[in-house]
């Protein structure tokens, strides 16, 4: 039987989602809710984001919608809860869905608050259904290629790895709670943490970061654009990621890695289309595209979660655990950028 789905919160992540449920076997949108009175009423064509419009995927009149999320959660019609709401109310429903023996899939970051982060991996042990939070570059084509490479070693030790994410200043949002410090974490927690993430996952944990950042363009107290060197074990690895949002409306969005091995050299650069992963070998006249799965990491990382919850198995890719120490490790490049100082570990 499929995974009756609700979505709580529809904005440019909120639709994408619904479009991804509706195109997998394995599940069926059942329902949805929204604060905002237009969307809670079905007019969903305002959202966007930096990926464009996000995707409709159905026809909102044949979904129940419903006024309150408390109310979808006491719904026995729903198995899985995805919540894609404003960063600063994720942990308040992600533990009522828990609570309420849902499965739960909530939007990155899971919490800007260190503290609610821990509650609700605390959390998450004791409850009936599965959670994992969407660190959805984990199940990125090209990045999930790239971190078999680095783990194969089959171009031998790496060198470098630079990581950049840069954006138009976002102003998509209702109430435009984004470009709130104190809500959104500002482009550190909503952008950055992409890349902290999967550097996490891909080299281990550093032994400290050292980061310069500002703000003020975009936000008043947050960190709007950021670079970070990530300090390993050997002292020769150079791990570099730059994230922000600043820039003007024209500029629109960039993600790019590049990364040095022994043997070889790829660089992934997603504006450039039909060649958006290159490999450049030792001794080749010519470099190579990388074919990989034609499809993005949102579509991979439900298909996954889908998957864990109809085999009863608990995720692993990415954890509440995992969420949990991503936003202690982007903490400390806050405290590192604000204090121009290493903060080891």
């Amino acid at each position: 039987m499929a995974i009756r789905v609700g979505v709580v919160g529809i904005g440019f992540m909120g639709k994408t989602h619904i479009g991804i449920y509706a195109k997998n076997k394995k599940a069926k949108v059942h329902g949805y809710c929204d604060f905002d009175p237009k969307r809670a009423a079905g007019k969903w064509n305002e959202a966007s984001g930096n990926l464009g419009g996000g995707n409709l995927g159905v026809d909102p009149a044949t979904l129940k919608a419903y006024r309150k999320p408390e109310e979808m959660f006491a719904d026995p019609e729903i198995d899985l809860v995805d919540i894609c709401l404003p960063t600063y109310v994720h942990a308040e429903y992600v533990l009522k869905a828990l609570a309420a023996g849902k499965h739960v899939l909530c939007e990155k970051p899971l919490t800007v608050d260190l503290k609610d982060a821990e509650r609700v991996a605390k959390a998450v042990k004791k409850a009936k259904g599965f959670m994992m939070p969407a660190h959805c570059m984990r199940f990125w084509p090209e990045w999930v290629w790239l971190k078999q490479a680095v783990q194969s070693k089959r171009f031998g030790k790496v060198h470098s790895a630079v990581f950049r994410r840069f954006a138009s200043t976002p102003k998509w949002t209702s109430n435009n709670w984004i470009l709130k410090a104190e809500l959104s974490g500002s482009a550190l927690f909503d952008l950055h943490i992409h890349d902290t993430d999967f550097i996490r996952y891909v080299f281990g944990e550093p032994k400290g970061v050292f980061s310069v950042g500002n703000g003020g363009k975009a936000t008043k107290n947050g960190i709007d654009h950021v670079i970070t060197s990530f300090l390993f074990k050997d002292p020769k690895l150079i791990v570099v990621a730059e994230g922000g949002w600043n820039a003007e409306p024209t500029y629109g969005f960039t993600m790019r890695y590049t990364v040095v091995f022994d043997k070889a050299t790829v660089d992934f650069d997603i504006s450039r289309e039909g060649k958006v992963l290159m490999l450049h070998k030792a001794g080749a006249k010519e470099p190579e595209v990388v074919s990989v799965a034609n499809a993005n990491g949102w579509e991979e990382e439900i298909d996954y979660f889908l998957g864990c919850i109809q085999k009863r198995r608990a995720p692993t890719v990415t954890t509440a655990a995992d969420a949990v120490e991503s936003i202690r490790l982007v903490h400390a490049e806050q405290k590192s950028a604000r204090e121009r100082k290493i903060v080891k570990f």
